[in-house]
């Protein structure tokens, strides 16, 4: 199979895995939502905040450089896969152990327990880790479908079922070790790999090499995207940061599946391309982020104009602290979905490095900001900060990717002003019918008025863009070219 069908059947399959586990996500926490208080979730964030931070040490940068490695990748896995268990054996050794103190850093002793159990997710999960990330490193994307997606339904349905049983907080928790218990047993029925009792001291110096600076990168980016959780957590208390967490992943909903997708596909696309694809890399590239900005160009202006009657109208009064920051985390989540795809150039093209030098400002940009602007603002004001810090990254960014792949500033324009123009439009007319339609609830009446969005953008953008127009009739002759062959 040609590189450019692999990655078109990488993001076909990975597409399907991750929007039907988004949406069994969202609607899972939607249901949770329902049936547990904001403090819960604020509890649950605390100790998950911590074991996040902790699993960046778990994979010590060796999935990636599987990924990128081009020789003796067998012997390779079977090094990773028991510096991988060792290393998450370590790291739920840590939690175990530091659960006291997140818990007096975030003044809630509830916290320990339930760091000290989610701990274990960690070592459950790191016995299928390297099986799925060869099947990555061969765009396999749909081995891996049943078994996470399995996995994603299973636990979703434990969290809700603890819930209603009244297990609070643990009902989060429960769920989430299912989940990865379910995943990681899972794997192994979908791929031919097999470890063996092997480690190469010198193989894992080699990966480390490699993976140092990816890990590096991935620490600074964790910091940059939940010392926000952390301040929040410590200065404004569960409730807040239920209410943060509430915004944040609702309004990150689409930037989280796009870049969980695009970074699955697009990463070994690259890798397998030759040093001297420079024109092929450019049109992958841009090509990729024109796909994404048409996908969530209209999810972030829906997500800005129809915030207070969401929450309104679905949840009450009480989650009302949450409208503002869903709004401004909107303009954060568009800005992280179109640049989701500059990191996998920089690590594809040999520069990792670049990525920990941005990480570094960015962290460094919000540990100066962040405490004055909660103090002063509260999560309205680190919602915006936020937003301002991704803008500002996209830009520099957007500029060194150019410096390695055709791509300079004014492309970006040229795809993003009309698919937002259409959007806009599309998002204000739905916005001015949306108290007229009299449908019998507040769900249905949401859900027309998106459809009235969505018909208004695609026919603003089809007029708008000739490359949607193009890309649209390229698919649809792919299409018939495929039935005639199944014909």
């Amino acid at each position: 199979m040609s590189l450019k069908r692999q990655v078109a059947a990488g993001f076909f399959w990975v597409g399907l895995s991750q929007l039907a586990g988004r949406v069994l996500s969202f609607f899972t926490y939607l249901i949770l939502a329902k049936l547990l208080a904001p403090s819960l979730f604020g509890l649950v964030g605390m100790a998950s905040l911590a074991i996040a931070a902790l699993q960046f040490f778990q994979d010590i940068g060796f999935d990636a450089a599987l990924v990128y490695k081009r020789e003796g990748v067998e012997e390779a896995s079977y090094t990773a896969f028991f510096a991988v268990i060792a290393s998450s054996t370590l790291v739920c050794l840590v939690a175990i152990l530091a659960a006291p103190a997140v818990a007096l850093f975030f003044r809630e002793p509830a916290v320990a327990p339930l760091l000290r159990v989610l701990a274990f997710a960690v070592v459950i999960q790191s016995f299928g880790r390297v099986a799925y990330i060869l099947l990555e490193r061969e765009l396999n994307f749909r081995r891996k479908i049943f078994p996470e997606l399995s996995a994603n339904v299973i636990g979703s349905v434990a969290s809700i079922i603890f819930a209603l049983r009244g297990a609070g907080a643990w009902s989060l928790v429960w769920g989430q070790l299912i989940r990865v218990a379910v995943s990681s047993s899972l794997v192994w029925l979908f791929t031919s790999w097999r470890p063996r009792l092997r480690f190469n001291p010198k193989i894992a110096r080699e990966l480390f090499h490699y993976g140092k600076h990816i890990i590096a990168s991935q620490g600074l980016i964790f910091g940059i995207t939940n010392v926000d959780n952390a301040v929040v957590g410590r200065y404004a208390g569960d409730a807040a940061l239920g209410f943060y967490g509430f915004a944040y992943n609702l309004s990150n909903l689409p930037a989280t599946q796009i870049t969980g997708m695009v970074n699955q596909v697009m990463f070994p696309a690259f890798s397998k391309m030759g040093t001297d694809a420079v024109a092929a890399r450019a049109r992958y590239y841009l090509t990729t982020v024109r796909y994404v900005t048409w996908i969530t160009a209209p999810i972030a202006v829906a997500t800005i104009l129809f915030a207070p009657a969401f929450i309104y109208g679905l949840y009450g009064a009480t989650w009302a602290p949450a409208i503002l920051p869903l709004q401004l985390l909107a303009i954060y989540g568009f800005i992280r979905s179109i640049a989701a795809n500059m990191g996998n150039i920089f690590r594809a093209m040999g520069k990792p490095e670049w990525l920990t030098y941005i990480a570094i400002w960015r962290l460094s940009t919000m540990l100066i900001f962040l405490y004055p602007v909660t103090k002063q603002w509260g999560i309205e004001g680190v919602s915006a900060l936020s937003a301002v810090v991704a803008i500002v990254d996209f830009f520099i960014s957007a500029v060194l990717v150019g410096r390695l792949v055709a791509a300079p500033l004014p492309v970006y324009g040229k795809m993003l002003v009309p698919t937002l123009a259409a959007a806009a439009v599309g998002g204000l007319i739905a916005r001015w019918a949306y108290p007229y339609l009299h449908l019998p609830k507040t769900a249905l009446n949401l859900v027309a008025a998106g459809a009235v969005l969505m018909i208004i953008y695609a026919g603003l953008a089809w007029l708008l863009d000739g490359e949607l127009r193009a890309a649209v009739r390229m698919a649809r002759a792919r299409l018939l070219l495929f039935y005639r062959e199944r014909r």
